[in-house]
């Protein structure tokens, strides 16, 4: 049985670069690399300024 890398549940159902997750950590790990992606694209000037990524960052 696969156990979460990040917080040790048995009860993994997601794998991210071959490392096993349960839901609740993988979500969190695809959040945090969503909006570190929108926030290089609002630098490159590829969204508008009007979005205001920033304020997901830590949430």
């Amino acid at each position: 049985m696969l156990k979460c890398s990040a917080c040790g549940s048995s009860r993994a159902t997601v794998l991210i670069n071959g490392r096993p997750y349960c839901t609740y950590c993988g979500a969190k790990i695809l959040r945090n690399h969503l909006v570190r992606t929108l926030i290089n694209m609002k630098r490159e000037g590829l969204i508008t300024s009007i979005i205001r990524v920033e304020d997901y960052a830590d949430a």
